[in-house]
């Protein structure tokens, strides 16, 4: 897709403008899909049914990921251009280096530490305590519905993979803004007023919270169809406890934040 083209796609009225900056990129799943930019996006380029397209070890990744950039660079000058904006002279040596230095704490933030942390015990657990996601399935299963555990060990698996380093870097672009004022990323309930929970930051870290609480309970259902494994279990979930505590104590009102779309609207709604 082109950059004309996906102009024309952003015109559609039926999208809810910025939905995507504060989901969990889960769209199979996800009740939004069919009024979500990236989502429409994503459908509408024949490249991306191209599996080595999304292979990052293949060179079709990589050229395709260029030609995104390069659109995307060429479309936020036009922008710019048309807003008056200066693009050279906003990227003064000063402003470069404030921004590496704010990567780098962001980066170095314990809280970071810990998110990466995470990702990395689940991999081993993964790797040390199950030779595979598939040592989770019919004897497991059978053994918690005898116990009359209404549960779907699989889907648990899919969770906790999905979340295990998606976690990471919403924490990590949290930490990016965490000392931001109102920055007006979306508007509140009413227009002429200021919601002070409506930054990036809080926006990111309250989906990395919905991430970790929704991780948290799919490790109580492989707890419950594993009971031998609940030592190994138990600190990785000490760590996504002090996670999520650790997240609202630093950014105490990203609960409040409103999601485009999935706070606003009434209903069952996954992502």
């Amino acid at each position: 897709m082109n950059k004309d083209e996906l102009v024309e796609l952003a015109h559609n009225p039926d999208f809810i403008a910025g939905i995507y900056n504060y989901c969990d990129r889960w769209c199979e799943r996800c009740a939004f899909r069919s009024r979500c930019l990236v989502f429409a996006t994503e459908r509408a380029d024949p490249d991306l049914d191209d599996m080595d397209v999304r292979d990052l070890s293949n060179a079709k990744f990589w050229r395709n990921l260029d030609s995104i950039f390069k659109d995307a660079h060429e479309l936020i000058r036009e922008c710019a251009e048309e807003a008056g904006f200066d693009l050279e002279a906003i990227q003064t040596e000063a402003t470069i280096a404030a921004h590496q230095a704010e990567t780098e704490n962001a980066k170095g933030h314990q809280l970071s530490v810990l998110a990466r942390d995470y990702g990395a015990a689940v991999h081993t657990w993964f790797e040390n305590q199950l030779v595979a996601a598939e040592s989770l399935t019919d004897d497991h299963s059978v053994q918690a519905k005898r116990e009359a555990i209404a549960i779907d060990v699989q889907s648990a698996v899919e969770v906790i993979r999905w979340y295990q380093f998606f976690i990471a870097a919403k924490v990590f672009r949290a930490l990016m803004g965490g000392d931001d004022e109102f920055d007006g990323v979306y508007p509140a309930d009413n227009e002429n007023e200021i919601n002070p929970a409506q930054t990036d930051a809080n926006g990111s870290a309250k989906i990395a919270l919905i991430a970790i609480e929704r991780s948290l309970g799919a490790w109580r259902i492989v707890q419950s169809c594993v009971p031998d494994k609940t030592g190994s279990i138990a600190p990785i979930m000490a760590t996504l406890e002090n996670l999520r505590g650790g997240l609202e104590e630093k950014l105490p009102l990203a609960r409040d934040f409103i999601r485009p779309g999935f706070d606003e609207v009434s209903g069952d709604y996954v992502s």
